[in-house]
């Protein structure tokens, strides 16, 4: 329950600081009341200009500024060539055809599996640098974390050249592709 009481407590506080807030921003009821107006002097007779009638103002109206631009303007460089502005009633320009998706055959699979665990192996060594970094600097909460990544990263790349070692004995079963 104290909790709870400390809850309620500031609760209570910031109400009541809104509500100060409140009534010392509001404006006040003699500066809107029509006797705190200033007599207009020429009260029929003539006509009667603008600036008779047009209140008064104590803080003169502040004009936003212009947000600032959100595109970084950068300087041609040599040898670039600016866009061809468009013409109005020129024809669609004409899209390269799209090739067909190749079969993802066995030795497509293959290609594919070989280049991630490339991918994979150069991530293993690159953590391998960071953790003796890491040992070098003391920090053993990062070489803890590099550990864990490379553990997992190691069982990835286990998998996955399993996966390639079955791959390429699908790859050389398979018809030569036409």
């Amino acid at each position: 329950m104290r909790n709870r009481e400390r809850v309620m407590l500031g609760s209570a506080a910031v109400l009541v600081a809104a509500l100060g807030a409140v009534l010392l921003l509001w404006p006040s009821r003699e500066a809107s009341s029509p006797a705190a107006a200033p007599p207009v002097p020429n009260a029929g007779s003539g006509p009667v200009t603008a600036a008779q009638v047009s209140p008064k103002r104590a803080v003169p109206v502040r004009t936003p500024d212009p947000a600032p631009p959100r595109a970084t303007v950068v300087p041609p460089s040599p040898g670039d060539v600016p866009p061809e502005p468009e013409v109005a009633n020129a024809p669609p320009q004409q899209n390269d055809p799209i090739e067909e998706e190749k079969p993802q055959t066995a030795r497509w699979k293959l290609e594919k599996t070989e280049h991630i665990a490339t991918l994979l192996g150069r991530d293993v060594s690159r953590l391998e640098g960071e953790r003796q970094e890491a040992k070098s600097r003391g920090d053993k909460a990062r070489v803890e974390q590099v550990d864990a990544l490379l553990k997992r990263h190691r069982v990835r790349l286990d998998e996955l050249r399993e996966e390639a070692r079955t791959l390429a004995e699908a790859a050389r079963n398979e018809p030569p592709e036409p």
